[in-house]
């Protein structure tokens, strides 16, 4: 009898050692996949923010000649490169994730 609660006794904890294996991985992908919708998030909020600008540069001289040369404008675009810079890299990093793991990679929404 004594073999027999040695089989269970390894069967549950090698059980609970893939769950835990499981839960770590999926922990990390929903991290991951937190990231990357946090920083969709800021690109948006920085595009609205430039359409703002825009929106009161023509409103107020009619032209928005200078929306261009702004330099709130530029900051904005700027903020904007880094983010979509970020982007691809946490991206590339959840691809990797789910790389190791041997998941086949699946687009985001």
């Amino acid at each position: 009898m004594d073999s027999l609660w040695d089989k269970i006794k390894q069967s549950v904890i090698d059980s609970a050692s893939v769950a835990a294996e499981k839960a770590e991985y999926l922990g990390r992908i929903g991290r991951a996949r937190l990231d990357i919708a946090e920083t969709r998030h800021a690109i948006r909020d920085r595009f609205a923010d430039l359409g703002g600008i825009a929106y009161e540069s023509l409103k107020d001289d009619g032209e928005g000649a200078d929306i261009g040369s702004s330099d709130a404008v530029k900051d904005l675009v700027g903020t904007i490169g880094v983010l979509e810079t970020e982007l691809a890299s946490r991206e590339e990093a959840l691809n990797q994730l789910r790389a190791e793991s041997g998941e086949a990679a699946e687009e985001d929404e």
